[in-house]
């Protein structure tokens, strides 16, 4: 059976339904895998929501490993100097203590911390990027603001294989979906029309996420993240993607931009909501 690790900060209510989700989904069978151990860089007492997540991850009898980042989150906020080597002194000691799991793909599961060579060196680390293959790097506030600063007729959302450079690493699938038609257009001129007054930084300031074009893509790229997440893994265990050191494969032939999954991520939303189900549920 297809063995993934899972690490997560389990900073907030998403990565804990992240996490049951897809430990539902693989105890149904519809991925045909198995969570092999959870690994949080937060301990017991770190935080409320953190703690909450480490409740649920041992409710299910997973092995959960612990290792806490609170030194190095503190180096970093302080912008200590040797912040690579410590990072790399932090992953060397979660390596050592997972030693002895065998995993096939580690799933950066809400995992708040920046991973260092040795650990991509170490295990292939799928993790989420709110964009297109080629398409804007930075937060997904960042990647948000730039798809509407272009004028962009699309939007979506990737896996990709984690890399020491952030965003960068090789897609594995994604998902599109347009920015067009009756649902955008008046949005798209709303915001045309606010520009030809106000600078796009003054419009970031006064209206932030609740500029309602912002907003919409959000929401659309948001619905449909789950869904992502849950369909790579379940391709990646039924065979049908193949992740290496230098990306995806697919009938053993490199899919340098990645699996274009989008028409099942469509169906994953149909069957949601016939069944009354929350895509993440």
């Amino acid at each position: 059976m297809f063995s993934f690790g899972w690490f997560s900060s389990g900073r907030d209510q998403a990565a804990i339904d992240l996490f049951a989700a897809a430990w539902e989904r693989m105890e149904s069978g519809f991925i045909p895998g198995r969570i092999a151990y959870v690994f949080c860089d937060r301990a017991t007492g770190d935080s409320p929501a953190s703690d909450k997540f480490l409740a649920e991850v041992k409710a299910r009898g997973i092995p959960l490993v612990i290792h806490s980042s609170r030194e190095l989150r503190q180096r970093i906020s302080r912008r200590a100097p040797g912040l690579d080597a410590a990072r790399e002194a932090f992953d060397a000691r979660v390596i050592e203590r997972l030693r002895g799991f065998e995993v096939q793909v580690v799933v950066l599961a809400g995992y708040m911390l920046i991973v260092s060579v040795l650990l991509c060196r170490t295990f292939l680390c799928l993790n989420l990027h709110p964009a297109v293959p080629g398409g804007p790097k930075g937060t997904w506030q960042e990647v948000m603001w730039r798809l509407m600063a272009s004028g962009a007729k699309e939007a979506g959302a990737m896996m990709h294989l984690a890399t020491p450079e952030l965003d960068e690493g090789p897609p594995v699938a994604y998902f599109h979906f347009p920015l067009t038609g009756p649902d955008f257009g008046p949005l798209w001129e709303q915001f045309s029309q606010k520009l030809k007054k106000h600078p796009l930084a003054e419009i970031q300031a006064r209206e932030g996420e609740a500029e309602p074009l912002f907003a919409r893509i959000r929401a659309e790229e948001l619905r449909r993240e789950f869904p992502l997440i849950l369909l790579t893994l379940k391709n990646l265990a039924e065979g049908r993607v193949r992740l290496t050191p230098q990306g995806a494969e697919m009938e053993e032939k490199p899919i340098p931009g990645g699996l274009d999954i989008t028409a099942q991520v469509e169906e994953f939303l149909k069957r949601s909501a016939a069944s009354g189900q929350q895509p993440g549920e």
